[in-house]
């Protein structure tokens, strides 16, 4: 009788199949229940490799997994019980617990499994780890969905096959009903999708329908997009304020529609970031959304901003409490169209509403993509925003591709050199001593 492991396939992450040999006609293979990523894998050896604890762990498991078998074969063959697969399968789920395959069955818990596995989790870059902002999105999401099963379900956990189109409908219009965005029910629509089909890839019992699964996204009309222009910008400068903290926020407001960085980046911004290159000092920082290294030029607006030194750090709860505070204080009081959450539990209302009620942490980088626009390339804004694609970045500031090309067409105007007026061309006759 031999005992091995193997893997059947080259999607990660893969599961770990044991094999059991037991003369002719007596060969099975089952489902451990457990995965890994194929860098992982030893096929020679059948086994995982690697020096992480939770490698350790799953060979550790799977060598006395190979064992348990191997003794409980012993016994039963003697005694006449059947060596089947179904035998086997029934090994592997006393070993481990079934109530760990049944549990995995179930969303909540599986989506738990996804952000534990986000060390080893694929990203948009193909690259092994998922970011900080992804995982907090999971968790989120996690949450959301605790709290329709609490709301909706009578505290009933949704199971990975219930999941269609059907229950994606009634999910979403339970969203709306709370007040949700769209966009945020989008994200938790591919959420549903990125969840479900990695299940299925573990051989998960899914719905078919989860291929349908699309998306949704609120498209934004420029005039819904909030900015502060440069005047605004000057009147908040010029703003009177007596409290401390308004001041601060204040430097940290001005600061970031200068370069152009989400508000987790701005607020984390020390000494250590400053740096000077060719006698320009630049901002420099690791970003925590995409994980890219930025090197920002700090106009001379941003270094008298800092000329008596970086403002102090706070919470991006309170950055959106003061700022609100710091724009009501420079009379940024303009009637403006948007869609907010006025108090806790309540829906998001659109209406019309003080321009400096609307205010938030990411009229920060969208300021700063919007007022340069035109004045710097388009490439090298996108950048500083890191943003992905053109169309995203065009789409951010409330822009249009026919927007971008007469941009373009300003740009190359102020380049190209003014054409000459071509010299006459005179036509001489050859008049050498070889004419006849």
């Amino acid at each position: 009788m031999k005992i091995r492991y193997e893997i059947r396939s080259k999607s990660d992450p893969v599961n770990i199949y044991i094999s059991l040999s037991a003369g002719r006609g007596k060969a099975f293979k089952r489902k451990t229940g457990k995965t890994i990523y194929l860098e992982f894998w030893d096929d020679v050896k059948g086994l995982p490799k690697g020096k992480t604890d939770e490698i350790k762990n799953l060979k550790t498991d799977l060598e006395k997994l190979r064992i348990a078998v191997n003794e409980r074969f012993d016994k039963d063959e003697p005694a006449g019980i059947e060596i089947t697969a179904d035998w086997l399968q029934d090994q592997v789920n006393f070993y481990f617990g079934k109530s760990e395959i049944v549990e995995l069955d179930i969303l909540t818990t599986y989506i738990q499994k996804y952000i534990d596995e986000a060390p080893y989790k694929k990203n948009a870059k193909k690259e092994l780890g998922l970011s900080k902002g992804r995982i907090q999105n999971l968790k989120l999401f996690k949450n959301t969905v605790l709290k329709y099963e609490e709301e909706k379900l009578k505290g009933k956990s949704v199971v990975l096959k219930e999941i269609n189109l059907k229950f994606l409908e009634n999910y979403k219009m339970w969203m709306f009903g709370k007040g949700y965005s769209t966009n945020y029910v989008g994200k938790n629509i591919a959420n549903f999708r990125t969840i479900c089909r990695d299940a299925g890839k573990n051989d998960f019992e899914i719905s078919t329908q989860v291929k349908s699964f699309e998306g949704i996204s609120e498209s934004r009309e420029p005039e819904d997009i909030i900015t502060l222009n440069e005047d605004e910008q000057e009147a908040i400068k010029k703003a009177e304020l007596f409290r401390e903290a308004l001041i601060n926020a204040r430097k940290f407001l001005l600061l970031g529609c200068l370069i152009g960085q989400r508000a987790g980046d701005l607020l984390n911004i020390t000494k250590k970031n400053i740096k000077e290159i060719g006698g320009v000092k630049i901002i420099e920082l690791k970003q925590q959304k995409t994980g890219k290294l930025v090197a920002v030029p700090l106009l001379p607006e941003a270094l008298e901003i800092i000329k008596d030194g970086l403002p102090y750090k706070i919470s991006l709860s309170r950055f959106n409490e003061y700022i609100k505070d710091v724009c009501k204080a420079a009379g940024i009081d303009g009637p403006t169209k948007a869609r907010i959450k006025q108090t806790k539990g309540t829906p998001h209302t659109k209406d019309i509403f003080p321009k400096w009620q609307v205010i938030s942490s990411h009229v920060c980088r969208r300021s700063f993509a919007t007022n340069f626009y035109g004045r710097i390339p388009t490439p090298v804004l996108m950048n500083i925003t890191a943003h992905g694609t053109e169309r995203m970045f065009l789409s951010y500031i409330g822009k249009t591709t026919y927007d971008n090309a007469f941009q373009m067409v300003e740009y190359f105007n102020k380049l190209a050199p003014k054409v000459k007026e071509s010299p006459a061309m005179e036509v001489i006759r050859n008049t050498g001593s070889n004419e006849k």
